[in-house]
């Protein structure tokens, strides 16, 4: 299989990269991988309110452009598979209530991270496309309506990864 037109962004590096930089850290959403965005305006999103801080100098971020191939058995995906997105909730929610269980509080995302890096949970699982819900509705073309799915997708294998290439640099706003 093939998902073709994903975007990742970076701070402006000076240089143009050839492969992606790894997301690593417990903070990721789905643990440590390449990260891209299915929909370019949230890589642009991510650019101006992720990459544009006090620590980038060059006040600069870039947009790649790749693809990525995978079997299909190395596959979740939560957004547009039903099968899929009731599996990851109960999965989820499974470790969470045993979590409350034993320490009587809900687990954080650092938490959850640790565990599935632990475990190995996910480890077989090369590809996982997700959505999150947009913090605000900039993005919107009707106020208050989050119509539009803010999809990521965690790429585990640099492998996977084919014809990364750079799209356009843009300057902080």
């Amino acid at each position: 299989m093939q998902l073709d037109n994903l975007f990742h962004c970076q701070e402006y590096r000076g240089a143009i990269l050839s492969l992606p930089i790894e997301g690593i850290g417990s903070d990721q959403w789905l643990g440590d991988g390449y990260y891209f965005w299915q929909d370019y305006e949230f890589a642009q999103w991510w650019g101006n309110n992720k990459k544009c801080n006090n620590k980038n100098l060059s006040r600069r971020y870039s947009v790649y452009k790749a693809s990525i191939e995978f079997d299909e058995d190395d596959f979740i995906d939560t957004v547009f598979n039903e099968t899929d997105y009731r599996n990851f909730v109960k999965n989820i929610e499974k470790f969470a209530n045993k979590y409350f269980l034993q320490f009587n509080k809900k687990p954080s995302l650092i938490e959850f991270n640790d565990f599935i890096s632990d475990k190995k949970i996910w480890s077989n699982i090369k590809i996982i496309r997700f959505q999150d819900v947009p913090l605000n509705d900039d993005l919107m073309s009707v106020k208050g309506f989050y119509y539009k799915k803010r999809i990521q997708i965690r790429v585990l294998n640099i492998e996977n990864i084919t014809n990364f290439v750079l799209d356009d640099c843009f300057d902080c706003i």
